[in-house]
């Protein structure tokens, strides 16, 4: 199993995005077992996913996980941890080993039944991001091309470097992943910068047809974005069957995040919507 950290010390910067939309493309484009994990407290990624009908919801939150040792179920193959209070007393548990030991204990415990876990780190430099780092295989770093989200990518790599020497040395970063651009005004000024200082650290596009890696990666500012989230979907379903451009904008990041990764590509598997509550669901032999 391949474990990804998102995060930055930045907040506001798509990581709840980055991590649902990752999930669902991997769940449903690549057939992969997908595990998430959210270690902020407020919950977005656990509430998107389970509000969507598509992803089950563990009984123990991440916080019971990393506090109690709870478990982590192996009865469906899209399951989100959901965050919840429990995270805000870890930091006074001042027992960083135990935290990290817990969570580690619960992802070894279900390695064998999913390809990737994916957790969502909050903002702050806490036990929660040294547990997930410390557990991680790789991580990756949005961030948006704003001063303040740069600061937060230079803290977040000082930090990871610490841990992969002195404690996970095989934790290795898949790249840095611009997202919400707009690409004009001070961002474009912030852009031309940041491929100065950091251009061969953002995470490369790959093209399956010639198998090379070129340019870069970047997440554009979309409303359907927004709307995928607001509504608990991914972005590439669409009611009608018809395609949606932003879809396959999208899905050139996830694939090139996917080959970084090295997950394994299976069937896809179709989405459902129910008429009268909206939620969706996997379509399979017994739903058709």
């Amino acid at each position: 199993m391949k474990i990804l950290s998102v995060i930055n010390e930045k907040g506001g910067v798509g990581k709840t995005f980055v991590t649902t939309q990752l999930g669902y493309f991997c769940r449903y484009k690549l057939g992969n077992r997908v595990l998430v994990v959210d270690l902020d407290q407020q919950n977005n990624t656990g509430e998107i996913l389970s509000q969507s009908g598509l992803c089950s919801l563990n009984p123990a939150s991440s916080g019971q996980i990393l506090r109690d040792g709870e478990s982590i179920s192996t009865d469906s193959e899209f399951l989100v941890v959901p965050g919840d209070d429990t995270l805000l007393e870890l930091e006074s548990l001042n027992e960083e080993a135990r935290v990290a030991m817990n969570l580690n204990n619960a992802l070894e415990t279900v390695a064998d039944n999913f390809d990737l876990c994916i957790i969502d780190c909050p903002p702050s430099a806490d036990v929660r991001q040294l547990a997930a780092l410390s557990v991680s295989t790789n991580y990756l770093i949005p961030f948006q091309a704003k001063a303040e989200s740069i600061s937060g990518v230079d803290k977040t790599m000082t930090r990871a470097s610490i841990i992969s020497q002195e404690i996970n040395t095989e934790l290795e970063l898949v790249g840095l992943l611009l997202s919400m651009v707009k690409m004009q005004g001070i961002q474009k000024e912030n852009f031309e910068q940041i491929m100065k200082s950091t251009g061969n650290l953002l995470l490369k596009k790959f093209d399956p047809r010639t198998k090379e890696e070129k340019d870069f990666c970047f997440i554009p500012e979309r409303s359907e974005f927004t709307a995928a989230q607001q509504f608990h979907r991914p972005v590439f379903f669409s009611e009608g069957g018809k395609p949606r451009k932003e879809a396959a904008e999208l899905a050139r990041v996830w694939i090139s995040l996917v080959h970084k990764l090295g997950l394994p590509i299976h069937k896809p598997i179709r989405i459902g919507q129910n008429p009268e509550t909206k939620k969706l669901f996997e379509i399979n032999g017994e739903n058709e």
